[in-house]
């Protein structure tokens, strides 16, 4: 008996609550706040309401949420609206999000035909590198046979490069004694996903009387990166060159425009 009238008064106050904790998210949905759009369009989507759902993403997609214009474009996918669903995938696209890609391909892929197929495959390739940084600045830290070592490295990767898959830079390492050696390098990498980046570059520059072999220097190096969106990268590699021998490296890369603006704001 307890037990029922338990029931009986923590009844309305649970449809209460509930009915409470919706209605905001509606009406803060109608005031503008995207993430109240969102979480009501996934609300209605359980719900079975799939127009009223639509119409929340839209208004989200509308003020600029990528989320917003992703559910949008996904559920106009669903009923077989395709046409109406590029615009929103198009937009999350453009903020270089590798889901957008997808996403789009997907819809390329399901309107059919070659052109859309090799639309879609040229996105698939694009995903993983969209939203990495166009040059990094690293720090490497070389173990090797003769002296361990440092190298300082410019890499410069657009998309332009083959959607960042060619990369070309400089590097300076040094020992306790100074400059050891000076390299160009280019380099090719091969994205297994969105983090994991396998590469391989050769490196040919000068060598200088610090090094082992003052002169010419030639090398190459092989190694992975770990990416980290636009933020940089951390990598291990294996190398060797005329002027420092074979060596171990571990380093650590970040985005340069994000080196360039703390150099200035130091200044």
């Amino acid at each position: 008996m307890r037990r029922m009238a338990l029931l009986a008064v923590m009844a309305p106050l649970l449809v209460a609550c509930a009915t409470t904790q919706a209605v905001p998210r509606s009406t803060s949905c109608e005031e503008g706040r995207l993430w109240a759009c969102n979480e009501w369009g996934e609300q209605l989507l359980q719900d079975g309401d799939r127009s009223q759902a639509e119409a929340a993403f839209a208004r989200a997609c509308d003020g600029g949420s990528e989320r917003g214009c992703l559910a949008l474009g996904r559920l106009r996918m669903a009923d077989g609206n395709l046409a109406a669903a590029e615009a929103p995938l198009v937009a999350v696209y453009e903020t270089d999000s590798e889901e957008g890609a997808l996403a789009l391909a997907d819809l390329y892929e399901a309107r059919g035909g070659d052109a859309h197929a090799r639309e879609a495959a040229r996105l698939r390739w694009e995903a993983p590198a969209l939203d990495k940084p166009p040059f990094d600045f690293a720090m490497q830290y070389r173990v090797g046979a003769w002296r361990p070592s440092a190298a300082l490295e410019l890499n410069i990767q657009p998309m332009a490069f083959l959607s960042r898959r060619l990369s070309i830079g400089s590097n300076l390492a040094y020992t306790s004694r100074g400059i050891s050696e000076f390299n160009g390098f280019v380099g090719y990498q091969h994205y297994v996903n969105t983090w994991v980046v396998p590469y391989g570059r050769l490196m040919m520059g000068t060598a200088t009387s610090d090094s082992r072999s003052p002169g010419f220097n030639v090398g190459a190096e092989v190694g992975t990166r770990l990416a980290l969106s636009y933020l940089g990268h951390v990598n291990v590699g294996v190398g060797m060159s005329r002027a420092s021998g074979n060596y171990l490296s571990v380093g650590v890369g970040l985005n340069g425009l994000f080196v360039l603006l703390a150099l200035l704001h130091v200044r």
